[in-house]
């Protein structure tokens, strides 16, 4: 492999920008040049046919954040339609202080079934997607010390990636890794909509910039600033981004607002393998 700058492929699904965030990182420690980005957060991207625009690509990053312990459906049925062509692939989970419970394990799965070689992943700490001024979780996450991680694990897969021959790729399907995939395939699309409200518009703060319509990967809120209830996934990308607060949504009980409290309590660190 030669030692000058890595060609790179990224696929991520990030409604936050969290996961892109960790992965920009992930890049300036490998200091590769990105030649394919495909950004699934984007509707119309998750629905064109996967084509082959990686092939000239060393490394492929995959990345996206754990929605219910599980990759985001829509996401999943997009990458395990890849044939990565034995290209060396790496995992990024973003999670919120919580768990990832079976993300990675599926994530890892899918790339070994892709024809992938996995030559390593991270899961790193970003701020919840419900967490708000009543109730902060990871707030500010990924910060300083996760972001030097995210540098410190792209260094790691660049020597890893220059030293191929003596790394072992541990590329077997699991039978928990079958068992990961078919609970995935089977259970329903993850939304937020058990826990929190769709997110609607306080006429009174909003400023019609659209920046929600833009940033929603569901393309679910229209001009007149009503959301689509049977297609919001309760992402929180427009809460998030809403300059003037006029986007809200809240915990529909105390269980989950004592749980977003729970999982507040300590910190959990970023870490990668």
């Amino acid at each position: 492999m030669p030692t000058d700058k890595i060609k790179l492929a990224t696929f991520y699904f990030s409604p936050t920008g969290t996961t892109k965030k960790v992965i920009d990182y992930i890049v300036k420690g490998i200091e590769g040049d990105i030649i394919c980005t495909t950004d699934l957060t984007k509707r119309y991207n998750r629905e064109k046919t996967p084509d082959e625009s990686f092939a000239d690509a060393a490394l492929i990053i995959i990345g996206a954040p754990a929605y219910g312990g599980f990759l985001y459906k829509e996401f999943r049925n997009y990458i395990k339609n890849l044939d990565f062509q034995g290209k060396c692939i790496i995992a990024v989970i973003l999670y919120g202080n919580a768990s990832p419970v079976f993300a990675t394990r599926e994530m890892i799965s899918i790339i070994k079934k892709g024809n992938g070689k996995l030559l390593g992943y991270g899961e790193f700490v970003g701020e919840h997607s419900y967490s708000g001024k009543d109730i902060p979780v990871a707030k500010g996450r990924p910060d300083n010390d996760d972001l030097q991680k995210a540098i410190q694990f792209g260094r790691s897969v660049r020597d890893r990636l220059l030293n191929t021959e003596i790394w072992h790729f541990y590329n077997k399907v699991s039978v928990f890794d079958k068992i990961i995939n078919f609970v995935a395939d089977k259970k329903p699309v993850h939304t937020g909509k058990r826990m929190f409200t769709i997110p609607h518009t306080d006429n009174e703060k909003c400023i019609r910039c659209f920046k929600c319509i833009k940033v929603c990967p569901k393309n679910c809120i229209s001009t007149d600033m009503t959301t689509d209830k049977n297609e919001c996934i309760v992402c929180m990308a427009c809460v998030k981004i809403c300059p003037t607060g006029a986007r809200e949504a809240y915990p529909k009980n105390i269980i989950f607002k004592l749980g977003l409290h729970s999982i507040n309590k300590r910190k959990h660190e970023s870490r990668f393998f």
